[in-house]
């Protein structure tokens, strides 16, 4: 015996380079793939009668499923935890399609669930001028622009075009895939900006870098449905809403109407949080019902699970530790950490230069399902990230 290995298994295609890797029969391959990967499934508010029905029908499947010990007597829904592997949950929902009491429906929402937390995954978006923008190979990089005389980081820097022009164009040297354009502030207690004064900011340098940079993708930071169609009109390519099309209700219509990507972000102010997971997903999940409802294609969405809106710095910390449950929604990941206040506290100095906490957070993120990642420090990140895609994709 040359040694033991206790193995982690990700993920189907994981499994499947480890069978083949020890030279398994090619059907018996087919087989245990399924066999070979572990998933737990958390539901929340099942009525005690349906959360029996799936204990003992994933029991009969020799997998295991916890509820509220008081949930035989009936009473109080319940949060259930299903537990097995992608076989076990395979044959559970085969039974549970047959189930009355909404089981058909919750089948769906598991299968679909389990489907979308494989790691490899690919998207393509469409932008304008017949262009795409690919997600799911290399991590790609939002670079930060503010036109702003206040945002926390690089407020006051480029207020004029030629000098946002010069800084998007040393972002794009420097390996920025994506331009987010910006005129209005969203750190915390930041003065609130008309439309008027908003354009007269983001438009003239919009056109200074679209006429500079014609094949950078370029999106519009806005809570303005107005902003967001001149800027699309003007040459952006897609939405960056950190309201998550809550702020304004032309944002949809808008966002439909160019047929263009559109970033929703989570943004609960005052928080107020039970089961923070839970109520992010829940959040998310509805304002994606509501993108679908108004016209947004499916396929052109893109979320983030909005880190330091609304959230305190220990929550911000659980949503990068565990952004691989996002992938359930089946969208692209967006994640913002660049220079955040929390990283501050976290390095305990809040005046020392946050790049180093920020890349590790954005790495962590990154290794967790972050697709993208929004940050200042361009060069800096395009180095951690060439590292950190190789030892993602390393078996």
């Amino acid at each position: 015996m040359d040694g033991i290995r206790v193995v982690r298994i990700n993920d189907t295609h994981e499994a499947e380079e480890l069978l083949r890797e020890i030279g398994a029969d090619e059907m018996g391959i087919k087989i245990m793939i399924p066999k070979s990967v572990f998933r737990a499934v958390k539901i929340n508010g099942i009525r005690p009668h349906v959360a029996n029905i799936i204990k003992q029908e994933m029991l009969s499947k020799g997998g295991e499923a916890a509820v509220n010990r008081q949930t035989i007597l009936g009473g109080e829904n319940t949060d259930i935890l299903v537990m097995g592997t992608l076989k076990q949950f395979e044959q559970l929902l085969i039974k549970l399609r047959i189930q009355p009491f909404g089981l058909k429906k919750l089948a769906a929402r598991i299968e679909q669930a389990l489907q979308a937390s494989n790691s490899n995954r690919r998207f393509s978006l469409k932008l304008p001028r017949g262009r795409t923008i690919e997600l799911g190979m290399s991590t790609l990089i939002m670079g930060v622009l503010n036109v702003t005389p206040d945002s926390f980081f690089d407020g006051g820097l480029y207020l004029q075009p030629d000098q946002a022009c010069l800084r998007a164009e040393e972002m794009v040297a420097q390996g920025a895939d994506v331009i987010d354009l910006g005129g209005v502030s969203t750190r915390p207690g930041a003065t609130p900006v008309s439309f008027e004064e908003e354009a007269k900011r983001v438009i003239p340098a919009l056109r200074e870098i679209r006429q500079k940079l014609p094949d950078v993708p370029v999106s519009i930071d806005t809570f303005n449905a107005q902003t967001a169609r001149m800027a699309l009109r003007e040459g952006a390519d897609f939405i960056n809403d950190p309201s998550g099309l809550k702020a304004d209700a032309e944002m949809i219509e808008v966002a439909a109407g160019f047929g263009c990507p559109v970033i929703v972000q989570h943004n609960r102010m005052g928080g107020g949080y039970q089961d923070l997971m839970t109520e992010i997903l829940g959040d998310l999940e509805e304002a994606l019902t509501m993108a679908h409802e108004g016209g947004i294609q499916d396929g052109q969405i893109i979320i983030d699970p909005g880190i330091g809106f609304g959230k305190t710095a220990e929550q911000n910390f659980t949503l990068i530790k565990n952004l691989a449950e996002f992938k359930v929604l089946d969208k692209p990941i967006l994640l913002g950490v660049s220079n955040k206040a929390f990283i501050g506290r976290a390095m305990g100095d809040m005046d020392a230069e946050r790049v180093t906490g920020s890349l590790a957070a954005a790495v962590v993120g990154v290794m967790n399902g972050a697709d993208m990642v929004r940050m200042h420090n361009i060069e800096e990140t395009r180095r951690a990230l060439a590292v950190i895609d190789k030892i993602r994709r390393a078996w």
